[in-house]
């Protein structure tokens, strides 16, 4: 696999969620899990930007929730990443304890204390409206104070299982595919259709808050992953920056993690606190050139 090609950002077109309140928001995110289709057929370039969180905005991608979220603390030690990963413009990286120290593969950083290996048995089991989903959570860092710079594009996200270790064989060069069953995807290869884009501000028209407070909630349902083991490894791979550039400090993906595992800061409280109202997927408009 060549790393992805880096150019400048596209223009595509807006999806803006409905806003709802806040205390009908575990009931309605409840009945509107039951509703989302399981998979998407078209393109679905998600504005989670429109209006600044708080409160919340949602959409869904292939069966995935997509959501912002504010929770803070989080920082390094508190968030306790499994995936780091910088670079200007365009970045792409996949979590591994492979890959040397400090530097690993791709544009990933801090192996392995913050980029290390994780297992489907490591992931907690969060419940919304009857369905499970395995929970991912990024502290986006970002600059700016209220210009565009604050903003970023997830423009991948691909999940593998593996019952062996298979970061070495893949390394920067192999396809990423190799790294072993598809679990869950964003985008078909190669293709940034659906994408989503975030403001790394921590309070409606307020300055960046960079790393030590989240940004993206990520609900991955946990039937995608029928036939997985406790013990595979599980490898989540991601690309930001293709429709609006990266351009600051480090990424980094936290999870849900089971009872007995160290948590990486996100817990339910946490979420029904911070997630207190959300919107979504409604219609279509023009999707504003954050270039």
């Amino acid at each position: 696999m060549k790393k992805f090609n880096k150019t400048g950002p596209m223009t595509l077109r807006r999806v803006i969620g409905n806003l709802l309140t806040q205390r009908r928001f575990i009931s309605i995110l409840a009945v509107a899990a039951g509703l989302l289709p399981a998979s998407t057929a078209f393109a679905v370039p998600l504005d989670l930007t429109t209006p600044s969180h708080p409160p919340a905005v949602s959409g869904t991608i292939n069966g995935a929730i997509y959501s912002t979220i504010d929770s803070h603390p989080t920082g390094t030690g508190v968030f306790q990443p499994f995936l780091t990963y910088q670079a200007n413009g365009i970045e792409e990286g996949y979590n591994t304890s492979q890959g040397g120290n400090g530097q690993g593969f791709l544009d990933t950083k801090r192996v392995p204390q913050w980029n290390h290996d994780l297992t489907v048995g490591d992931l907690a089991e969060v419940t919304i409206g009857g369905k499970t989903y395995f929970q991912f959570e990024l502290d986006a860092n970002e600059k700016g104070n209220g210009n565009k710079d604050r903003l970023l594009s997830i423009d991948q996200i691909r999940i593998y299982t593996s019952g062996t270790d298979t970061a070495n064989s893949v390394g920067d060069g192999a396809n990423i595919d190799d790294l072993g069953k598809l679990r869950y995807a964003q985008n078909d290869l190669g293709s940034t259709a659906n994408w989503v884009l975030i403001d790394a501000s921590k309070k409606e028209g307020g300055s960046t808050s960079g790393s030590g407070s989240s940004d993206l909630v990520v609900y991955v349902p946990t039937d995608l992953f029928i036939g997985a083991l406790d013990t595979d490894l599980l490898y989540f791979y991601t690309i930001n920056g293709v429709n609006s550039r990266a351009d600051a400090g480090f990424e980094e993906w936290s999870a849900k993690i089971a009872t007995g595992v160290p948590d990486g800061g996100s817990t339910l409280l946490l979420l029904g606190s911070a997630l207190t109202a959300l919107g979504f997927l409604a219609g279509r408009r023009g999707f504003a050139d954050h270039a």
